[in-house]
């Protein structure tokens, strides 16, 4: 028999899962930000084109330079935020699991603990949400399994969430991406555009999202990958008649806690349209 769906509904847990929502909104705010940015000059860009030569000034010199302003800007500035917000973020979220699991922490792996007053003030903001409540955060059955045993299932689930959402959203960024381009490229075409001012105008202005979705897509690639291959791993524990070892079970959550801090983050709309199916899906897979 395990505890763990009691233990995650204690004040003191609830409070790591609500500054935990917090510090993650925060850094996907950043990341809206960063995506508005990039996306938004092409857009607007494009939509200049459309207007008569003889109502815009000549901005063609200025579109590298742009374009290279943003791609540093998103470089230095975006990145550095983004991934502080989503370390402390995995840090919060481990410590919820730890303390659930009652599974010691691994300070090899996942450096010292959030700060305590982070936590505090982060979940102090947190305002809650009832489409997204943070109690019952591992809603399973998982009563009458055994400690290890729920807890072997309580990974599957974070895995199979996990890069189920991220297949989507890296397909979905280059299919963006892909979109973006070929309507750039349509609009030089009905221009009829010499070769060279076609590279600059389409090439230029793309470049920021040009980085960005390869960023997502080789961050949430490589987060997706690695929970595919752990998933194998934990299957053959799974299926074994003896139950896993703590020990065992350590090394999967360790790998867990990597993909969090250093996986792509999700936009809060994406996941919100995708998370009625993707909930559903886990509880047959769970099942």
């Amino acid at each position: 028999m395990n505890i763990i769906k009691e233990l995650q509904n204690t004040s003191e847990n609830l409070k790591l899962l609500a500054a935990q929502r917090v510090t993650y909104a925060r850094a996907k705010q950043i990341f809206g930000w960063q995506i508005l940015l990039t996306v938004g000059f092409a857009v607007l860009f494009n939509f200049i084109r459309l207007l008569p030569k003889d109502s815009i000034i000549d901005f063609l010199p200025h579109i590298l330079c742009f374009s290279v302003l943003v791609s540093v800007l998103d470089l230095l500035v975006f990145v550095t935020f983004i991934s502080k917000m989503r370390t402390n973020g995995a840090k919060i979220q481990e410590q919820f699991d730890c303390a659930v699991y009652n599974m010691g922490w691994n300070k090899y792996n996942s450096g010292a603990k959030a700060d305590k007053n982070f936590v505090h003030n982060r979940s102090k903001e947190y305002t809650p949400d009832p489409k997204k409540p943070i109690e019952n955060w591992y809603d399973l059955n998982i009563e009458d399994l055994s400690q290890e045993r729920a807890i072997l299932l309580c990974q599957e689930t974070n895995l199979w969430y996990d890069s189920n959402l991220r297949d989507k959203f890296k397909n979905t960024a280059l299919y963006v991406l892909i979109g973006m381009s070929t309507l750039s490229f349509i609009i030089s075409l009905v221009m009829k555009q010499d070769v060279g001012i076609i590279v600059i105008q389409v090439v230029a202005p793309l470049l920021p999202a040009i980085i960005l979705t390869i960023k997502i897509y080789q961050e949430n690639h490589k987060s997706s990958k690695a929970s595919n291959e752990l998933k194998g791993a934990l299957l053959g524990l799974k299926e074994s008649s003896d139950n896993p070892s703590m020990e065992e079970l350590r090394k999967i959550q360790d790998k867990i806690f990597c993909s969090r801090k250093d996986g792509a983050l999700v936009p809060e709309w994406f996941y919100k349209i995708h998370r009625p199916a993707l909930e559903e899906g886990m509880k047959v897979n769970a099942s």
